[in-house]
């Protein structure tokens, strides 16, 4: 997986290219950890490319959703089907925000 940064403004946006699984989702939650460190409290996702989300990946998407529910906001932009199918069988749809 690759994390493209789109625009370092509010909300700072991200890209997400190819799969958030087991392997890549300590990447993401580096990268967003970081971001969190220097200030950062809105984020913007973008899914248009990212194709599969495993359950490590739906862990870390649950640890930036707490951490916006505590003074940010986080949203969700061009999900997939297929993502959006995980999202929608595993109840994320539910509580996070897509544009």
């Amino acid at each position: 997986m690759e994390i493209k940064v789109l625009e370092e403004g509010k909300p700072y946006a991200i890209a997400l290219v190819g799969r958030l699984d087991t392997n890549t989702s300590p990447e993401l939650e580096e990268f967003v950890g970081e971001l969190y460190d220097k200030g950062v409290s809105d984020i913007a996702v973008d899914m248009a490319e990212c194709s599969f989300v495993s359950s490590a990946g739906l862990r870390v998407i649950v640890a930036m959703q707490k951490r916006a529910a505590t003074g940010g906001s986080l949203v969700f932009r061009n999900v997939v089907p297929d993502v959006m199918d995980v999202f929608q069988m595993t109840g994320f749809d539910n509580i996070l925000t897509f544009e």
